[in-house]
């Protein structure tokens, strides 16, 4: 389950939010004219060559500017894809257990500096791990779902005390708060905290504390038992859509990534977010205060020099993301249950849309790609820095495909052009993977920007 915004952007500045005492959604716009005529023939494309399986709708001022779909929601019946088409939103889970937590911080029976030792003494580091850094993913903790055999064991349920005990197992990677790295295991926990506190679980405090209060009908804690509306979930191969297995159980991924939703009801809880229905707006600013472009609960998502705030998910083949910009109160949401490239790539054409920028259309024919192997790309792993350099690259293969994610940013996939040059074409990133001294490093280029990083 790895979350998956925006393409990495670097900058050396990081951000700090200045709010005033009205909520977000409040401040002055800057008005934003979406290109819908270039959408259409993009989606016309992804529709003719059944690109994409997808939903994406734009909101300006909270008014709808452009929506559209592609592809189906179950493939066998041949039912596609409707505004009441329900996806899995993997990590997008994140910011609803944050804003319960903020929650029951505003009611005086948690605190952000509380030690995880109060709730789990018997996590490593609990007496040094406090709320906020399992809500920033700095705790040190080792994320369970990076575990050689994770996908071995999540079609079937498991205990919360089972995941205790391999929390325990797993150990560390780092000291509390020493620095950023994603982690699910900070989120399973802070949903475990939720059911704590409250004593009931986890569905039942999403029902009352947010559903409720937003009147959101299509939400749901793991897979709605009426499955009608589900979108199943694809993988392309050899041009032949295939279903994704195995169905990954609730259990596996609570608070971290176990709702599934609707595209208007993951855009109704961020404008409820944003527009003060959930927290107060002092909440809200704390969530949005960023360290290494994470908050609580929210990320930083770059797109150039605009600034936008929300989360991403992915589980199975589901890729989601939804994100807002104060400025111009405009948000992105995006849905896709099946894709033949990255999702992320829908996007960024959206925001090319949005802002004047041209679009980028598919290439069909995937020009220079080649098959490399396992065992090369496994070779490739690792954790690579470079001197002067702030950000930590981090590259690691899941599902056979190779990904690069730098520190505080969102992870993106590598094309391979050969067995040691990777590209990420929506950003213009080029990768070359090399060896000199017995010691393996990248040839980092975007843009004007080249860097030599070597494996740690």
């Amino acid at each position: 389950m790895l979350e998956k915004c925006l393409p990495f952007v670097y900058s050396f500045v990081s951000v700090l939010l200045l709010f005033s005492q009205e909520n977000v959604f409040s401040q002055p716009v800057q008005p934003v004219k979406v290109d819908r005529q270039s959408l259409d023939s993009l989606f016309n494309i992804y529709e003719k060559n059944s690109l994409y399986f997808a939903s994406v709708e734009l909101e300006t001022d909270g008014k709808s500017v452009y929506q559209r779909q592609s592809g189906f929601q179950n493939l066998e019946s041949r039912q596609k894809i409707d505004g009441h088409t329900v996806f899995l939103i993997g990590s997008i889970t994140k910011t609803y257990t944050a804003v319960m937590i903020m929650q029951l911080i505003e009611e005086g029976r948690l605190k952000l500096s509380d030690k995880l030792s109060m709730f789990y003494p018997q996590i490593p580091n609990s007496d040094a791990i406090t709320v906020e850094m399992l809500l920033r993913h700095r705790s040190g903790l080792f994320n369970y779902t990076s575990a050689d055999d994770f996908l071995k064991e999540v079609s079937s349920p498991i205990s919360k005390n089972d995941l205790l005990a391999r929390f325990i197992k797993y150990g560390i990677r780092s000291a509390p708060d020493e620095k950023y790295e994603y982690c699910n295991t900070n989120y399973m926990l802070l949903g475990f905290i939720i059911e704590d506190i409250t004593q009931k679980d986890y569905g039942d405090q999403l029902r009352k504390r947010i559903l409720s209060k937003l009147s959101l009908k299509s939400t749901y804690y793991g897979r709605p038992k009426d499955t009608t509306h589900l979108g199943h979930s694809y993988t392309r191969m050899n041009n032949e859509w295939k279903p994704v297995t195995p169905e990954w159980d609730a259990s596996w991924v609570g608070g971290a990534g176990a709702i599934a939703a609707t595209l208007k009801d993951v855009q109704a809880f961020f404008k409820g977010l944003f527009g003060g229905k959930l927290v107060a707006d002092t909440s809200l600013r704390k969530m949005m205060q960023l360290k290494d472009g994470y908050g609580l609960g929210l990320a930083y998502i770059p797109y150039g020099e605009k600034r936008f705030y929300g989360h991403g998910g992915r589980i199975e083949a589901f890729n989601t993301l939804c994100a807002y910009r104060p400025e111009d109160h405009l948000m992105i949401a995006m849905a896709s249950n099946g894709a033949f490239s990255d999702p992320n790539d829908i996007s960024i054409q959206l925001l090319n849309a949005s802002y004047g920028n041209k679009i980028q259309y598919p290439d069909l024919n995937r020009k220079g790609a080649v098959n490399v192997s396992a065992e090369i790309l496994k070779n490739y792993e690792g954790e690579y820095s470079a001197e002067g350099f702030p950000l930590v690259l981090r590259v690691f293969t899941e599902n056979s495909q190779l990904f690069c994610q730098a520190t505080g940013q969102a992870a993106f996939p590598l094309t391979a052009h050969s067995d040691k040059l990777f590209v990420f074409d929506p950003a213009g990133i080029r990768m070359e993977f090399y060896t000199t001294e017995g010691r393996q490093g990248i040839h980092f280029k975007q843009a004007t920007l080249s860097i030599d990083f070597h494996r740690k």
